[in-house]
């Protein structure tokens, strides 16, 4: 069965408190509630309940610290022989999944290692490509600029052979006359 979930205004109305006084709460006993995609809260049972028990606490008129105390220390603690069972079965639930893990990623290190490798390769292969393209716009640029300064100097030669040349034709022409 799916667990109900409610925004912050039904929660409220349904403890029969404020929004503000949830919001409240929230901090001064460092609650964490859940938010959904859009950031919003989304209070489920589990947070109704605890926000009922500190409701009622509050009631009774228990200080902030006192009901700071009860909740840290568990609204319903477990006896003290399930703990060490609890905790039993926790460390081999531990166990056993690390070896689950472990397994896994051994099964996929290599498929893992080649998508990897090839993603990779592909980025600095595109990088390269990338520099490549930017030197040889460099180089044609360089290029370009060399050949303009090559032909300028190539027209004032031959300007300064034409003009050179005009020169000693005026000078035979005053020779001759």
């Amino acid at each position: 069965m799916k667990e109900r979930k409610r925004m912050i205004s039904e929660a409220a109305r349904e403890l029969g408190l404020e929004t503000y006084n949830l919001r409240t709460w929230e901090d001064e006993f460092g609650i964490l509630i859940p938010r959904n995609e859009k950031g919003y809260r989304c209070y489920g049972d589990k947070e109704i309940h605890m926000f009922q028990e500190i409701r009622d606490m509050k009631n009774e008129g228990l200080d902030t610290e006192e009901i700071r105390k009860r909740i840290s220390g568990n609204i319903i603690p477990f006896p003290e022989e399930k703990q060490g069972q609890l905790s039993d079965k926790m460390e081999q639930f531990q166990n056993v999944m690390v070896k689950i893990m472990g397994q896994a990623i051994r099964e996929q290190k290599d498929v893992l290692g080649s998508e990897i490798g090839s993603q990779i390769s592909d980025r600095v292969s595109k990088e390269i490509d990338y520099q490549f393209r930017l030197r040889e716009d460099e180089e044609e640029k360089r290029f370009r600029k060399l050949d303009e300064m090559i032909r300028t100097q190539q027209k004032s030669r031959e300007e300064i052979a034409a003009a050179r040349e005009r020169k000693r034709f005026f000078r035979r022409r005053k020779k001759e006359r």
